[in-house]
């Protein structure tokens, strides 16, 4: 590909738990939360959380335990307890930046799609290295997160690219159907057995995709 000739195909990829070993963290950031106000089922509202931005996770746990401080509140504290949370360690999942190089240097272009807000973007790249991204959509960017299409459009759109054109890399059902509903081809890293929506493709991990699987996805010569 020259430099004036416009890419084929792109590669829009998710962050926590996909590419960065986050998503653990947040997840026991929100047990503890609960915990801490006393209630029930810690594990499940983590699980329910997976996936979602910071203001529909606060929104969630705010109804499910009754609590009577103000929505803003409650996102400020899980905000902060995250932020505290994730200066201990963040690091990548298995795979992620030996593909994240084979895709640079096969010159696909790579959109970074995250329901985290833009500053925990900017922490993480105090440990980790993700100028491999031409640009990033966040959840500060865009009206609707995902489940919405619009985060994945947008990232398609910012490469210069139909959302058909591209492959999404994901872990999370919610982001997911972020990206069906978008229309980009999908690929799930994680759990094989739980329940997706229909056409995605399933990998256990990242070491199990290369260049020539996604171009494969993407339907590109």
């Amino acid at each position: 590909m020259t430099d004036d000739a416009p890419p084929s195909w792109g590669v829009l990829s998710d962050m926590d738990g996909t590419l960065l070993d986050t998503e653990n963290t947040w997840l026991r950031v929100v047990e503890r939360f609960v915990d801490d106000h006393d209630g029930a089922d810690a594990a499940g509202l983590a699980a329910a959380s997976e996936g979602l931005d910071l203001d529909r996770a606060a929104a969630l746990l705010r109804t499910r335990l009754g609590l009577d401080d103000t929505h803003e509140a409650v996102a400020h504290d899980l905000d902060r307890r995250a932020l505290a949370a994730y200066a201990e360690s963040v690091t990548w999942r298995p795979g992620a930046p030996e593909l994240l190089r084979a895709l640079v240097d096969a010159e696909v272009p790579l959109a970074l799609v995250t329901s985290s807000p833009r500053h925990w973007v900017e922490r993480f790249t105090r440990s980790v290295d993700l100028s491999a991204f031409r640009v990033s959509v966040t959840a500060d960017d865009t009206t609707r997160t995902k489940p919405a299409p619009d985060p994945y459009l947008d990232g398609a759109a910012a490469l210069g690219l139909d959302a058909g054109r591209c492959v999404v890399l994901e872990d999370s059902l919610v982001g997911a159907w972020s990206a069906v509903s978008a229309g980009c081809a999908t690929v799930v890293v994680g759990d094989p057995d739980r329940s997706l929506p229909p056409g995605v493709h399933r990998v256990r991990s990242l070491n199990e995709v290369d260049v020539r699987m996604l171009r494969t996805i993407a339907h590109t010569p």
